[in-house]
């Protein structure tokens, strides 16, 4: 049964369903036609079965069930295949929203960084935008070789603050914080999108949200290479 259309614009809901059959004659001949028709309301309705009767026209009257979808009537929509993608949507298609949702948060997730206690016992933040992760690696590497020297100090600065030298000591601990947090996120993230894959209820698919904890197969998958609860 056709539940929804687009006119105008927007989706438009139907709510009942009227069948009904009708004989036109044509001087010898009679064309007998059966309809159905839908209304989207009430005025709809009574409009037209009260012309059926009058015309003394059988008919038989269906409510649709629409609960799910009402949400969706008068919505703007540019043509009937966006209007499909919203109510009636292929598995498929949900799951790659998913997966891009999920992609998208674990992207921004890792963007906001981390929080890391120096030496001196002040914690300060770091963010961790692709540029930042490159700075680090830099960084990092020129320590490793031998480039920058312990007495140097190593130049970096924590969020909304200007360049300042860190030891070789505090600047490799921010290093690798932010590189096991890059690590367990980009892991959770991976195990999740897994976990979508693997799903075959659209209504499940859609209830899925980075941060929930992993259970089965994901979990120990994810806790053999990381161990431990996802951090955020």
């Amino acid at each position: 049964m056709k539940k929804y259309y687009v006119s105008n614009g927007k989706i438009v809901i139907n709510k009942y369903c009227v069948k009904y059959t009708y004989t036109v004659n044509s001087g010898s001949s009679e064309t007998t036609s059966e309809v159905i028709q839908y209304c989207r309301n009430d005025n709809e309705l009574n409009a037209l079965v009260t012309e059926l009767e009058q015309k003394d026209i059988e008919y038989t009257l269906s409510e649709l069930d629409v609960s799910d979808i009402l949400m969706f009537d008068g919505l703007p929509v540019s043509n009937n295949e966006e209007a499909r993608k919203l109510i009636e949507p292929a598995i498929d298609e949900v799951k790659a929203d998913k997966l891009k949702e999920i992609s998208d948060i674990c992207e921004q997730t890792i963007y906001k960084g981390i929080d890391v206690t120096l030496s001196d016992g002040n914690t300060k933040h770091f963010s961790l935008k692709t540029e930042d992760q490159i700075n680090l690696n830099g960084l990092l590497s020129q320590i490793n070789l031998g480039n920058i020297k312990p007495e140097n100090g190593v130049p970096y600065h924590a969020d909304g603050e200007m360049c300042s030298l860190f030891s070789i000591a505090d600047f490799t601990l921010i290093a690798n914080n932010a590189m096991t947090f890059i690590l367990q996120q980009t892991t959770y993230c991976n195990h999740l999108m897994s976990y979508v894959k693997s799903l075959e209820n659209i209504n499940d698919v859609r209830t899925v949200v980075y941060g929930q904890v992993l259970t089965g197969e994901f979990l120990e998958s994810y806790n053999l290479i990381i161990g431990g609860d996802v951090v955020e």
